[in-house]
Parts: structure tokens; sequence; C-alpha cells
């Protein structure tokens, strides 16, 4: 398993944060762990939903749910299946100024695979807010992303 990954970075001039991990696993089972609403719950907060009650695919509206923070809406923005998905997430798809845009991109590495994760599109009324805004999200792609690497790891695909 692996047990050291580096930690997410913020961009203020991007208003952005990224992060790369690496899955000792092959790239369909890290595609399953970020598309499959069973498996998105198994990491990445503690609920998944989509409306039409399929994977996370072009143009799907759904929900994703945090324990203390309540239900985020999602809408998929982007997708090439088993390389790229990308969605806008937020507290409200009816206020995109309040909605950040997660990219999830996958490239192999011999027996495993690189995840890079880049969120943009966070606002704040201040400095203050923003670097907050930021900072909590990078804190929280440190730890999702982690037991993400845990997550994929601990199965059999």
């Amino acid at each position: 398993m692996t047990t050291t990954q580096p930690r997410a970075t913020v961009d203020l001039d991007t208003r952005s944060i990224t992060r790369t991990v690496r899955v000792a696993a092959a790239p369909g089972a890290v595609w399953r762990a970020i598309s499959e609403p069973e498996h998105v719950a198994g990491w990445f907060g503690d609920g998944c939903e989509t409306d039409d009650g399929g994977p996370l695919g072009p143009g799907t509206r759904g929900r994703l749910h945090f324990e203390g923070y309540g239900w985020f809406a999602l809408e998929v923005t982007r997708v090439e299946p088993g390389r790229l998905l990308a969605y806008r997430w937020g507290q409200s798809v009816e206020e995109p100024e309040r909605m950040t845009e997660a990219e999830f991109t996958l490239r192999e590495d011999g027996d495993g695979t690189f995840l890079t994760v880049h969120e943009t599109g966070f606002s704040g009324d201040t400095d203050d807010a923003l670097r907050a805004a930021l900072d909590g999200n990078r804190q929280g792609w440190d730890g999702e992303l982690d037991e993400l690497v845990e997550y994929v790891e601990s199965r059999t695909w």
C-alpha cells in the first residue's frame, strides 16, 4: 500500500488547488472509484447519488454528502472514460458563483495510476475569505485523496 503522498498545493493567482497521488492499482479500478456512486461514497464524504441512479457520466447531476456539512450539488461537465472526469460542485447548481470545478485526470504508471485533482473557480468577498476557502479545500483533498488511495488499494477489482 502507498504510504507517503505529496500534499495538495494552492495557487492564489489562479485560485486553484492541485494534488497528485499514486495509487497502486490499474486505471480501471481508480476510474470506478471516482465515477461509480457506491465507490465514490466509500472515500469521498459518505454519500453520492445521481439523478438517474447511474455512474457519473456526461451531463449527470447528483449530490455528495459530507457528515457535518450536508449535501452538495454536483453536475458533471466533462468525461473522457478512463482518463478524465470533471464536475462542478457546491451548495447549489442554481448558484454557479458558489460552485467550483474538480477535474480528475488518470495516467497509467506501470502497475499503478497517477491521479491528479485540480479544483478551480474559488471566489471570496475578501482576500481572507478566498484564502480560507482554498485552504479548507486543500486540507479536504489531502484527507479525501489519502482515503481514495486506501480505499482502492484495499480492494480486489
